[in-house]
């Protein structure tokens, strides 16, 4: 069985939608009410206390339905049988009723008479739950709603099914029983009184069960129409009527009494007349075929009784008993005769007795006229006023009654109506009449039954449609017109007739043709014309006094002006310009002071009429009015309105404060004001900005409004019609004029506003009004007055006082005056100050004020009211920063939270579309919490949402299941999420104040904490629920699908936030986010952040891989749900104004920028979107239409009409327009949210999940794969972009991290060698559609900047399958120990897996080579500079990756290399490198020279000659920048300011492709070398002698890592070249044997390379790079020796020392110290390699410790956290450790060929023939040779790595020369 509350939401989403129900929700609706027929059919009986059930609560354990036991306390106890005794409720339930307040409301420490009413509060919200449901139901069947019929059948079948089954009757009973003082109804006499609300809000309880009997008293009347009421039931009814009337003088809501009792008076109204209607043949009436009843129900009807008010309703009764026994003997369905004539006895004498108690004036009275009525709901009030409709009509149609109708009318004519004189000082009320000839006339039935008709067909004037028995009424009521009173009751039965377009053309001909004798319009001009001429008469006759105007005549004209005005204003707008000509008669008795001021309001109201006619009117009423109507003199005011007048004029003045004022009725002064705001409002030229009207203004301001408090009024409705006048005028002075700089300029001191003074220093109305409100004066002080009255006291005039409408639009406007005012105070404010201060300062002088505005968000009858509140609030939050602060001292601040809370749940409940968000209070709510939450703290958000704004914000602890708030709607609404198509922008707005609050730093813990919560399960509930939810389509509900896919991007984004900031250390957390990443990928690995070995799905094709698993992961689903083909923005707009050649203007219109400041066609909504102004643009395009067209009135009528069907179809072009940019918007922002999701989970949370690289693969794919569909828009490319950039590094990262796994805490070699590579089939999908992505047309060079570095990132992923930290050496050792050469694991094998996906790399590349060099050569030649240096970057790559020399035609046949050459030849520096285009033109010649470098290594010896044959040798020489100065000073050297490494981009790429260059002198002929390639490198190096012979000089001791580097290069090229070179003139010999002096004699064991605060990393490649130079050096040194013949000295000569300019050469015993020196780094780094490895090999072996030494001592600590495993911390040491090992083995070879270098130096000085040197000196040589040897023999090649068998040979043949020479 379905709850109450789900009932009513199943009942209120079908019937009461904005759309259609579908088939599904039509079954869940029909499931839902057919499985609540029991609770319907007993509506509201519950099983009372029971004792067995009161023992088992009192054991203190209880078992409900479907549940296990419960356990409760004392407390619980006491609660649950307090509640069955004040409740009459069973005990067991009341239990369950606890349990659910518990779950809505959490009652843990809340005190026990709070849980009560909480409790009994939920409870009566079921039981509302229930009769609402059961009234919406009714509503649906009688009332025409559009629903489908069949649907409609079913629903009243159910209906009928119900009502037979006893509902009525159940019915009947609850509204008598309900309204006993008993605990079955609103309590007995010591119950507790008091519920508490959905809000927490205390509640009486006997308004609770008045407002049940009120809708159980609707559903009754609906009943009736389901079906046929029985003879009981109309007794029943009729007996609890009479009881409820004796009833309702008492103590309670006389409103709610009141409107109980209609519906039960109207119950047996419509069921009398429905039933008599509606008899056929076949289905006589039930009451009528019950003779018995007929007699009985005549017998009660006809008793009289001895209540007055009581004796009303009866007689209302009468009258509908009396038309049904009419109808029903009409149609012959009383066959016998004496039942017959008896029945005719009981109608005369029922007719007799409602005449002669003038039912009549009672329904007008005391129902119709009431507030209770007025306040009724409206379709309630709808059905009242047709079924009072079909009565009357019946009644005034029928033979019997038309009769008595007709005798009714000659007693009326019959009466006495003498004339009254009505002189200047004496007149009636605003109807004319006298208070005691009224009271008279009020007692003649045919007057009461004329305005009875009048005010019926008021309310509802579409009764008038096709009504010919009311016509033919009008017929017979219209002749002879005898009195007065009834010619004024017939004219105001007119007036209504006249309410719509065919009333008023039928009333008007009716006037018109004089169809009766002395009604027409005639008359009324002709009384007007003969009234003026007798005051003109009189006037000219000397000492005359103007005649008395007779009251009689001045009723008549009243209601003859009324007509007029409803004619004119409800006519058709075309004939009704004919219909009167001449209004000037009008006019001619407005200046007369003796014409009764009632008279003089009704002249101006139908003047009024005639301003909307036409333009032509307008401008003659004004006219008509300075000629005739009384003047407004502006005089000397004295505070508070009091005037000083020195001679007696008669002006509006005068007759306001002498005339109307002491009669307290202002009828002339209120007509007078709302005719000038009518004419006013129409003026279209406001560039006098209303000083025409300041005499209008300073009469409101000064005499009307400034002391409306004081004056006296007899009727309250026209006190606040003043107001309302006054109100709206300065509403207009407010909205209609703008302040420029010389009002503010011209501003006069707040004395003056007030003071005596001349009308000149009165300024504009407008300045005048904001000087009032910001300094606090007349109107501000009485507006707050009016606001100040409290939202109670409003509500409570508007439900029970006549006036209460009047008074709540006089709190409209107040409102809306003062958000006028606070849209403008700023403006002038800081030139005003200090004599004026802004609005907010003002207000903020008495903190009631501010409450008495903000409060008015509960006013819920007319909810402009609660918007122009919200909006107050809005803009005081931004200005009042201590806001919060004066709330809380008001102890205003928790009302204002619940009912901003109740406003906002209000709004989630409705069940129509808002369509302007700006009149969505609950958009506006929301805006409002999302605007103030970056404010200081406290702040209104902070409030609202029930913050702890008395201490820190960021320890606040959200409770909202405890206190009321926003937050607790929004959370329970978003739990339910129903109405998603009325609601959708409220949730949107919900999900992005979420967001931003997380995002909010003050309040991020506590909603993240609260969102995390298992009671809420926010994340994952609502990824599962609307995350992957099918879009609406576009075609449907476009609203719908934008709104929806901002749902969901708020949503991602903050799910991507609580997995970015979460502590996954806390449990909560640490849930939350392993159930998110559940959902989108796959189950979580809890216990171990590592990862199981790879599926092998990688070892498969990657088409198989996305085919397996795609419908896996939620997260691809979520990408699905914004893949689709954004809709069209473009500024495409219909051609259809090209007849009118406009089509240049309106797109200039559009495109304009200036169109979207203020003033203009756009502007920005409430997500930021730019659109268009349709109202603005409509605008503008009808003044291009008249600028362009001057003649426009003369156009044709086609011709206009063509022009407005093109203006509307551009109109439509514009909203179709806007909806498809909200919906590109809406979709990017989606995406966004997807991409930060993917990127959080894939970068901060990845190691929760198993299978990592399948998930960054599908995810790359897809990303792919979606930013090369040609739906894809350019935006979305760029972000699937960054998203697959993510990815591709991730899955980089991915390869070689730890390996996942339970199973041990031991790392092994394997796991180094088994990579998570991708399979190649995999990773040729990814190349393709990368390259299809470079190659989609639309396109930016954003975009494919970030698709190049994507296929950097490719090529360097696929460059090797192998960890790039662990060399190959390494691997064959770990191979080798591993598994004994098994061929599984040897690297031929991966080697040949690498070759094959090079070689299917490089074919995916060739198929798409030709468009892909197109698009990369036009960015390397005509992008932007970090363009042109990404696509160089990429040109490398695609070198590097080339075969058989195929891209490398494409680079030349596009003159790429003739582009870099003139690139370089070109750059210059001329800012010294100072800006970022100079630093990013370096970059890219860095690339260039990267890619000249790359085609030189790549294609060798081919390569080299093709850049030589090109000349890059001169143009590298003309390269300006090669010869830039170099700052000596360690690291600093060849910096610029801003931190640019000269030498690290340019110098050292240009050093090394020359240095790649002398690879053709290695291996070229001699001869040849020297003729050629020697030359021109030579050139090069001369021509940049400055560079070279600086970089030489460097200290190396001084040097760091790179500047080491551009030493080593210049040497190599130096050692290679210039021993061709002849003439050393530039001294670069002597530099080389310097150095050589400097390296060779270096202890490096005691170096400053040891010494140095540099990592080991460091440490180690600064000595390769000291031993490379030394290797070069030798190299150079044995290439002199062979090849020239040099020979060198053993030792220095002394002689040769004290030379000067002499080469200092490298000895002997130089060489000696270089071999000594390159033997202990070969010994040492032996052994460090050898140790290492065995390391690698016991790594399971070492502590946490240990390996935590050796993570540190590599500085690899930023790759672990605290919480990582021992098996990850293992494998990190391991890596590190192959690093090193391998780093070692590259020394160990190049000492290797050092020492054979310099071996073959001394082997070939020491066998030469000739002595070298002296003997001693050749002693000393060997001597010192000898134990070097001897510890070069001692190396072993299973320390080394490496073969020993030719260094051994050397060394065994220099140490037999040595030995000889020692010999000799």
């Amino acid at each position: 069985m379905v709850s109450p509350q789900q009932l009513l939401a199943a009942i209120e989403s079908v019937l009461l939608g904005p759309s259609p129900p579908t088939p599904s929700q039509r079954i869940e609706l029909l499931h839902a009410i057919r499985s609540a027929f029991p609770v319907l059919q007993s509506l509201l009986s519950y099983p009372g206390p029971k004792a067995s059930d009161r023992a088992q609560v009192q054991s203190m354990e209880v078992r409900l339905p479907d549940s296990p036991p419960i356990t409760l306390d004392d407390m619980d106890v006491q609660i649950a049988l307090k509640l069955s005794d004040e409740l009459n409720l069973n005990e067991i339930e009341c239990v369950r009723l606890l349990v659910s307040a518990n779950k809505e409301w959490v009652l843990f420490g809340r005190e026990p008479l709070e849980i009560f009413r909480l409790t009994a509060g939920l409870w009566y919200a079921e039981r509302r739950d229930l009769i609402t449901s059961l009234y919406t139901l009714l509503r649906a069947v009688v009332l025409d709603q559009g629903m489908e019929t069949d649907l409609v059948a079913d629903i009243h079948k159910y209906l009928k099914d119900l009502f037979n089954s006893g509902l009525r009757q159940r019915l009947i009973l609850l509204i008598k029983e309900l309204n006993r003082e008993e605990p079955s109804g609103w309590g007995g006499p010591n119950c507790e009184r008091y519920v508490l609300d959905f809000r927490g809000a205390i509640v009486h309880r006997q308004d609770v069960v008045s407002r049940e009997r009120l809708t159980l008293s609707h559903c009754l009347v609906l009943s009736v129409l389901i079906l046929r009421i029985s003879p009981k039931d109309v007794k029943d009814v009729f007996t609890i009527l009479k009881d409820c009337a004796a009833e309702l003088n008492t103590d309670g809501d006389t409103v709610i009494r009141l409107q109980i009792i209609f519906s039960l008076v109207f119950t047996i109204v419509i069921a009398f007349t429905s039933d008599a209607l509606s008899v056929v043949t076949d289905k006589a009436s039930v009451p009528s075929n019950d003779a018995s009843f007929r007699h009985e129900f005549h017998e009660l009807v006809v008793a009289t009784g001895t209540n007055p008010d009581g004796e009303g309703f009866v007689d209302v009764i009468r009258l509908a008993w009396t038309v049904h026994l009419i109808l029903t003997q009409d149609q012959g369905l009383v066959r016998e005769s004496n039942a017959s004539s008896r029945d005719l006895a009981n109608i005369y004498s029922c007719l007799e007795l409602v005449c002669m108690n003038n039912v009549f004036q009672f329904l007008l009275s005391r129902i119709l006229r009431t507030a209770a009525y007025q306040n009724e709901d409206e379709d309630m009030s709808y059905m009242y006023n047709g079924y009072l409709h079909k009565l009357m009509m019946c009644f005034l149609s029928h033979p019997l009654t038309k009769d008595k109708v007709k005798e009714m009318k000659e007693k009326a004519m019959n009466a006495l109506s003498p004339y009254v004189l009505v002189g200047p000082d004496d007149f009636r009320d605003d109807n004319g009449f006298g208070s005691q000839q009224h009271a008279q006339m009020n007692n003649q039935p045919f007057v009461s039954l004329l305005e009875l008709v009048s005010e019926i067909y008021q309310k509802e004037p579409e009764l008038l449609y096709g009504n010919e028995d009311l016509w033919a009424f009008i017929n017979f009521a219209g002749e002879d017109h005898t009195s007065i009173q009834t010619l004024v009751a017939f004219l105001r039965m007119l007036s209504t007739l006249a309410s719509n377009e065919e009333g008023a053309s039928k009333v008007f001909e009716i006037l018109q043709s004089k169809m009766f004798r002395t009604v027409g319009w005639s008359t009324l001009f002709d009384c007007l014309s003969i009234y003026e001429e007798k005051f003109k008469q009189s006037l000219q006759t000397a000492g005359g006094m103007l005649p008395d105007f007779q009251e009689g005549d001045a009723q008549a004209l009243v209601a003859y002006l009324n007509v007029l005005q409803k004619v004119v204003e409800n006519g058709n707008p075309i004939e009704r310009k004919k219909w009167f000509p001449n209004i000037e008669p009008l006019f001619k008795l407005l200046g007369y002071e003796n014409v009764p001021p009632y008279l003089k309001g009704a002249l101006r109201n139908a003047i009024a009429a005639f301003i909307r006619v036409s333009p032509v009117f307008k401008d003659t009423i004004w006219s008509y009015l300075e000629q005739y109507d009384l003047p407004v003199v502006i005089g000397p005011s004295l505070g508070n309105g009091a005037q000083l007048i020195s001679s007696q004029v008669y002006d509006m003045r005068f007759e306001l404060n002498e005339v109307e004022a002491r009669k307290e009725r202002y009828p002339s002064t209120i007509s007078f004001l709302n005719l000038l705001n009518a004419l006013i409002a129409e003026e279209r030229d406001a560039s006098d900005r209303g000083r025409r009207f300041l005499g209008i203004f300073r009469f409101v301001y000064d005499h009307v409004f400034g002391s409306f408090p004081q004056r006296a009024y007899a009727d309250p409705c026209e006190k606040w019609q003043l107001v309302i006048a006054c109100l709206q005028h300065f509403q207009m002075v407010l909205s209609m004029y703008d302040i420029n700089e010389e009002d503010i300029d011209n501003t006069v001191s707040p004395s003056q506003l007030g003071s005596v003074g001349n009308a000149s220093d009165i300024q504009l109305p407008i300045v005048e009004l904001m000087k009032d409100f910001m300094s606090g004066k007349t109107v501000f002080v009485n507006i707050m007055s009016i606001l100040q009255l409290g939202v109670n006291t409003i509500i409570n005039d508007r439900t029970s006082q006549t006036y209460g409408q009047y008074l709540e639009k006089a709190v409209l406007y107040s409102l809306e005056i003062i958000i006028l005012v606070l849209e403008k105070d700023l403006f002038l404010a800081d030139s005003w100050r200090p004599l004026y201060q802004p609005l907010d300062i003002i207000l903020s002088q008495d903190q009631n004020q501010i409450v008495a505005l903000l409060e008015y968000v509960r006013y819920s009858f007319l909810p402009q009211i609660q918007l122009c509140s919200i909006r107050i609030m809005s803009t005081l939050s931004s200005r009042i920063s201590g806001l919060v602060q004066l709330l809380l001292k008001s102890n205003a601040a928790n009302f204002l939270v619940a009912d901003f809370a109740s406003c906002l749940e209000l709004r989630f409940d409705e069940c129509q579309v808002i369509e302007n968000t700006k009149d969505d209070p609950g958009v506006l709510i929301l805006q409002l919490l999302i605007d103030n939450i970056s404010r200081p703290a406290p702040n209104i958000t902070h409030l609202l949402l029930k913050f702890e704004v008395n201490g820190p914000i960021e320890r606040t602890v959200l409770q909202p299941k405890i206190h009321y708030s926003c937050l607790k709607v929004i959370l329970d609404n978003l739990e339910r999420l129903s109405k998603p198509d009325i609601n959708a922008l409220l949730y949107e707005f919900s999900f992005q104040l979420l967001y931003e609050l997380c995002l909010e730093p003050l309040t991020a813990v506590p909603i993240m904490d609260l969102l995390s919560t298992k009671k809420y399960q926010f994340f994952s509930e609502h990824l599962e629920t609307i995350g992957i939810a099918p879009l609406p389509k576009r075609t449907n509900n476009q609203a719908l699908r934008i709104s929806s896919l901002h749902q969901r991007a708020w949503l991602l984004k903050l799910i991507a936030l609580e997995l970015h900031l979460c502590d996954v250390a806390t449990t909560t957390h640490r849930g939350t986010c392993i159930a998110i990443l559940s959902q989108l990928f796959a189950l979580c690995n809890i216990g171990v952040s590592g990862d199981s070995n790879v599926s092998h799905i990688f070892e498969s094709d990657a088409g198989h891989v996305g085919a397996r698993t795609m419908n896996k992961f939620k997260v691809l689903a979520l990408l699905e749900v914004f893949q689709f083909k954004s809709p069209d923005v473009t500024m495409k707009f219909p051609q259809l104004m090209s007849n009118f050649k406009y089509e240049s203007q309106v797109e200039d219109l559009l495109r304009n920028p200036a169109t979207s400041n203020i003033g203009g066609i756009y502007y920005y909504s409430e997500r930021g979107d730019r659109l268009i102004d349709l109202d603005a643009f409509h605008e503008k395009l009808w003044q291009i239409c008249n600028v362009l067209n001057p003649q426009l009135v003369s156009f044709t009528d086609v011709e206009k009409g063509e022009l407005r069907e093109s203006i509307q179809q551009l109109l439509r072009w514009g909203w179709r327009y806007n909806r498809n940019l909200e919906e590109q918007a809406a979709q990017l922002h989606m995406l966004t949210g997807w991409s930060q999701i993917v990127e959080v989970s894939i970068s901060r949370r990845m190691s929760f999940l198993e299978n990592r690289s399948q998930i960054l693969f599908e995810l790359l794919d897809a990303s792919l794969s979606a930013s090369a569909s040609p739906d894809c828009s350019l935006k979305m490319a760029l972000l699937f972009s960054h998203v697959a950039l993510t990815c591709m590094a991730k899955l980089q990262d991915e390869r070689f991290l730890c390996p996942g796994g339970l199973d041990s805490d031991n790392v092994t070699c394997l796991d180094i060698l088994l990579a998570k590579q991708l399979s190649n089939g995999a990773c040729h999908s990814i190349l393709f559609k990368l390259i299809m992505c470079i190659l989609r047309n639309e396109s930016s060079e954003t975009l494919r900047r970030r698709q190049y570095a994507l296929l950097l990132n490719y090529f360097q992923y696929c460059r090797s399958i192998l960890d790039p930290d662990v060399p190959a050496s390494i691997l064959h050792f770990l191979i080798h120990e591993e598994q004994d050469g098994d061929e599984d694991l040897s690297l031929h094998k991966i080697d040949r897996e690498q070759a094959e996906l090079s070689r299917a790399n490089f074919s995916v590349l060739r198929k798409e080579a030709q468009a892909l060099f197109d698009v990369v050569t036009k960015d390397a030649l005509h992008g932007s500079e970090a363009g042109k240096a990404i696509s160089f970057y990429v040109l490398d790559a695609l070198v590097s990756v080339d075969q058989d020399r195929f891209f490398l035609s494409q680079l030349q046949s596009r003159g790429i290399l003739r582009s870099c050459f003139v690139d370089i030849c070109n750059f210059s520096q001329k800012d010294g490198l100072r800006s970022v285009h100079s630093f990013q033109r370096l970059c890219t010649l860095e690339a260039e020279l990267g890619l000249l470098l790359r085609i030189s290594h790549k294609y060798g010896k081919v390569g080299a000659q093709i850049l030589l044959s090109m000349g890059v040798l001169e143009h590298l020489a003309s390269c300006r920048v090669v010869d830039m100065q170099m700052k000596r000073g360690g690291s600093q050297v060849g910096r610029d300011p801003i931190g640019v490494d000269k030498q690290q981009l340019l110098v050292a790429p240009i050093l090394r492709l020359v240095s790649s260059l002398t690879s053709l002198v290695d291996s070229s002929d001699f001869l040849e070398v020297k003729n050629k390639i020697v030359r021109d490198i030579i050139d090069f190096v001369k021509r940049h002698q400055s560079l070279f012979d600086q970089i030489i000089r460097e200290d190396v001791s001084r040097s760091d890592k790179n500047l080491l580097e551009s030493i080593s290069l210049v040497v190599s090229i130096l050692c290679k070249v210039w021993p061709y070179e002849e003439n050393d003139e530039f001294g670069f010999v002597q530099e080389l044997f310097g150095m050589m002096r400097v390296l060779f004699c270096l202890d490096f064991e005691a170096s400053w390379l040891t010494q140095s605060p540099v990592s080991h990393e460091n440490l180690k490649s600064s000595e390769l790079i000291i031993f490379q130079l030394c290797f070069s050096l030798s190299s150079y040194l044995y290439f002199l020796i062979t090849k020239k013949c040099l020979r060198l000295q053993v030792l220095d000569s002394p002689g040769e020392l004290c030379v000067s300019g002499s080469q200092q050469q490298p000895t002997l015993f130089l060489l000696t110290c270089l071999l000594n020196s390159a033997t202990v780094a070969l010994e040492r780094t032996g052994e460090e390699k050898f140790m290492l490895l065995n390391k690698i090999q016991n790594i399971n072996e070492l502590s946490r410790q240990e390996v935590d030494e050796i993570i540190s001592m590599c500085m690899r600590q930023d790759c672990i956290i605290p919480s990582d495993s021992i098996r990850k911390r293992r494998y990190i040491a391991m890596v590190e450790i192959c690093q090193i090992a391998g780093n070692s083995n590259q020394l160990i070879t190049l000492l290797l060929q050092l020492a054979e270098c310099v071996l073959n130096i001394l082997l070939t000085h020491l066998q030469d023939d000739s002595k070298i040197g002296a003997d001693e000196d050749r002693s000393l040589l060997c001597g010192r040779l000898l134990p070097i040897l001897e510890r070069l023999e001692q190396l072993r090649e299973d320390k080394m790595g490496h073969g020993l068998n030719l260094l051994h040979r050397s060394v065994t043949v220099l140490k037999e020369v040595s030995i000889r020479n020692l010999a000799s």
